[in-house]
Protein backbone atom coordinates (compact mmCIF):
# COMPACT_ATOMS: atom_id res chain seq x y z
CA UNK A 1 0.00 0.00 0.00
CA UNK A 2 0.91 3.31 -0.63
CA UNK A 3 1.36 6.03 1.35
CA UNK A 4 -1.79 8.23 1.76
CA UNK A 5 -0.87 11.51 -0.81
CA UNK A 6 -0.80 15.06 0.56
CA UNK A 7 -3.70 17.18 0.85
CA UNK A 8 -0.93 19.93 -0.49
CA UNK A 9 0.25 22.66 1.79
CA UNK A 10 -0.79 22.45 5.96
CA UNK A 11 -1.88 25.46 7.92
CA UNK A 12 0.89 27.92 8.20
CA UNK A 13 1.98 29.28 11.47
CA UNK A 14 1.41 33.05 11.59
CA UNK A 15 5.15 34.33 11.59
CA UNK A 16 5.87 36.32 15.51
CA UNK A 17 7.63 39.35 15.27
CA UNK A 18 10.20 40.04 17.79
CA UNK A 19 9.95 43.68 17.47
CA UNK A 20 6.38 43.81 17.70
CA UNK A 21 6.20 41.27 20.77
CA UNK A 22 9.26 43.17 22.51
CA UNK A 23 6.77 46.59 22.27
CA UNK A 24 3.79 44.77 23.80
CA UNK A 25 5.75 43.64 26.76
CA UNK A 26 7.11 46.79 27.68
CA UNK A 27 3.62 48.52 27.50
CA UNK A 28 1.75 45.78 29.61
CA UNK A 29 4.94 46.34 31.94
CA UNK A 30 4.98 49.69 31.65
CA UNK A 31 0.94 50.13 32.24
CA UNK A 32 1.34 47.43 35.51
CA UNK A 33 3.86 49.84 36.84
CA UNK A 34 1.98 53.10 36.42
CA UNK A 35 -1.33 51.09 37.99
CA UNK A 36 0.98 50.10 41.00
CA UNK A 37 2.06 53.09 42.01
CA UNK A 38 -1.51 54.96 41.76
CA UNK A 39 -2.69 51.82 43.98
CA UNK A 40 0.36 53.44 46.19
CA UNK A 41 0.34 56.87 46.06
CA UNK A 42 -3.58 57.40 45.17
CA UNK A 43 -4.73 57.01 48.70
CA UNK A 44 -1.54 59.57 49.83
CA UNK A 45 -2.35 62.32 47.52
CA UNK A 46 -6.26 61.80 47.71
CA UNK A 47 -6.93 60.86 51.70
CA UNK A 48 -6.80 64.57 52.98
CA UNK A 49 -9.80 65.56 50.95
CA UNK A 50 -13.35 65.89 52.45
CA UNK A 51 -16.45 64.06 51.46
CA UNK A 52 -18.56 66.75 51.65
CA UNK A 53 -21.55 64.28 52.07
CA UNK A 54 -20.38 62.60 54.93
CA UNK A 55 -18.45 63.30 58.48
CA UNK A 56 -15.86 61.68 57.50
CA UNK A 57 -12.53 63.63 59.25
CA UNK A 58 -9.86 61.73 61.48
CA UNK A 59 -9.65 64.69 63.94
CA UNK A 60 -13.83 65.20 63.84
CA UNK A 61 -15.14 61.47 63.81
CA UNK A 62 -13.96 60.08 67.63
CA UNK A 63 -15.04 63.23 69.26
CA UNK A 64 -18.95 62.93 67.88
CA UNK A 65 -18.80 59.42 68.33
CA UNK A 66 -17.79 60.16 71.84
CA UNK A 67 -20.18 62.70 72.15
CA UNK A 68 -22.91 60.55 70.83
CA UNK A 69 -22.45 57.65 73.18
CA UNK A 70 -22.60 60.00 75.96
CA UNK A 71 -26.07 61.55 74.43
CA UNK A 72 -27.37 58.15 74.55
CA UNK A 73 -26.14 57.42 78.03
CA UNK A 74 -27.41 60.72 79.43
CA UNK A 75 -30.76 60.24 77.87
CA UNK A 76 -30.52 56.64 79.26
CA UNK A 77 -30.01 57.85 83.09
CA UNK A 78 -32.76 60.25 83.00
CA UNK A 79 -34.71 59.06 85.83
CA UNK A 80 -38.40 58.24 84.89
CA UNK A 81 -40.07 59.90 87.58
CA UNK A 82 -39.39 63.41 85.98
CA UNK A 83 -42.44 65.97 84.95
CA UNK A 84 -42.77 66.10 81.17
CA UNK A 85 -41.50 69.67 80.94
CA UNK A 86 -38.51 68.48 83.12
CA UNK A 87 -37.52 65.38 81.12
CA UNK A 88 -37.77 67.55 77.84
CA UNK A 89 -35.55 69.67 79.14
CA UNK A 90 -32.29 67.34 80.24
CA UNK A 91 -32.92 65.80 76.81
CA UNK A 92 -32.33 68.98 75.38
CA UNK A 93 -29.65 69.82 77.79
CA UNK A 94 -28.12 66.36 76.73
CA UNK A 95 -28.26 67.24 73.53
CA UNK A 96 -26.88 70.60 73.96
CA UNK A 97 -23.42 69.08 75.69
CA UNK A 98 -22.94 66.70 72.26
CA UNK A 99 -22.86 69.86 70.09
CA UNK A 100 -20.80 72.00 72.44
CA UNK A 101 -18.33 68.89 72.82
CA UNK A 102 -18.12 68.78 69.37
CA UNK A 103 -17.84 72.71 68.56
CA UNK A 104 -14.91 72.39 71.19
CA UNK A 105 -12.83 71.00 68.59
CA UNK A 106 -12.53 74.94 67.51
CA UNK A 107 -13.86 76.41 64.34
CA UNK A 108 -10.35 75.20 61.85
CA UNK A 109 -10.73 71.31 62.92
CA UNK A 110 -14.54 71.43 62.14
CA UNK A 111 -14.20 73.45 58.82
CA UNK A 112 -11.95 70.48 57.48
CA UNK A 113 -15.15 68.57 57.59
CA UNK A 114 -18.23 70.70 55.53
CA UNK A 115 -21.01 68.67 56.64
CA UNK A 116 -19.87 69.20 60.61
CA UNK A 117 -21.11 72.56 61.18
CA UNK A 118 -25.25 71.61 59.14
CA UNK A 119 -25.35 68.50 61.37
CA UNK A 120 -24.60 70.32 64.57
CA UNK A 121 -27.06 73.10 63.40
CA UNK A 122 -29.62 70.54 62.64
CA UNK A 123 -29.07 69.53 66.28
CA UNK A 124 -29.32 73.10 67.40
CA UNK A 125 -32.49 73.30 65.38
CA UNK A 126 -33.97 69.98 66.93
CA UNK A 127 -33.46 71.53 70.54
CA UNK A 128 -34.99 74.93 69.81
CA UNK A 129 -37.73 73.30 67.57
CA UNK A 130 -38.66 71.05 70.93
CA UNK A 131 -38.39 73.66 73.47
CA UNK A 132 -40.58 75.64 71.49
CA UNK A 133 -43.52 73.67 70.88
CA UNK A 134 -42.77 72.25 75.05
CA UNK A 135 -43.66 76.31 75.37
CA UNK A 136 -46.29 76.29 73.19
CA UNK A 137 -47.83 73.00 74.59
CA UNK A 138 -47.70 71.65 71.14
CA UNK A 139 -46.94 68.69 69.24
CA UNK A 140 -43.05 68.46 68.12
CA UNK A 141 -42.57 67.54 64.89
CA UNK A 142 -39.27 67.25 63.47
CA UNK A 143 -38.60 70.53 61.42
CA UNK A 144 -38.06 70.27 58.11
CA UNK A 145 -35.54 71.31 55.83
CA UNK A 146 -34.96 70.85 51.99
CA UNK A 147 -38.79 68.91 52.04
CA UNK A 148 -37.00 66.19 54.35
CA UNK A 149 -37.33 66.38 58.57
CA UNK A 150 -33.42 67.20 59.66
CA UNK A 151 -32.84 64.09 61.25
CA UNK A 152 -33.57 62.31 57.88
CA UNK A 153 -30.55 64.63 56.60
CA UNK A 154 -28.46 64.27 59.69
CA UNK A 155 -28.62 60.52 59.48
CA UNK A 156 -26.82 60.58 56.06
CA UNK A 157 -24.46 62.62 57.04
CA UNK A 158 -23.21 59.95 59.43
CA UNK A 159 -22.91 57.03 57.21
CA UNK A 160 -21.08 54.03 58.90
CA UNK A 161 -19.53 53.56 61.71
CA UNK A 162 -21.67 56.52 63.44
CA UNK A 163 -25.04 55.22 63.62
CA UNK A 164 -25.29 55.83 67.44
CA UNK A 165 -25.57 58.99 66.11
CA UNK A 166 -28.63 58.73 64.73
CA UNK A 167 -30.87 61.19 66.17
CA UNK A 168 -32.67 59.27 69.17
CA UNK A 169 -36.16 58.10 69.38
CA UNK A 170 -36.42 60.22 72.96
CA UNK A 171 -35.74 63.06 70.73
CA UNK A 172 -38.51 62.93 68.05
CA UNK A 173 -41.52 61.91 70.23
CA UNK A 174 -44.66 64.18 69.45
CA UNK A 175 -44.57 65.42 73.29
CA UNK A 176 -41.07 66.23 74.43
CA UNK A 177 -40.35 65.06 77.86
CA UNK A 178 -43.02 61.61 77.42
CA UNK A 179 -41.81 58.31 77.16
Amino acid sequence: MAPPAATGPGPEEPEVDPARSKRITILVLLAMGVMGSLWVVGPIVFAGRDDPTAIDSRAVRPTVASACTRLRSDLSALPAGMAPAERAEAENRAAEQLVAKVRGLGADTLAKDEPVDRWLGDWELIVATRRQAVRDGKRFAPPVTDGAPVNVRMYSLIRSGLEKCDVPAALLVPEPGRI
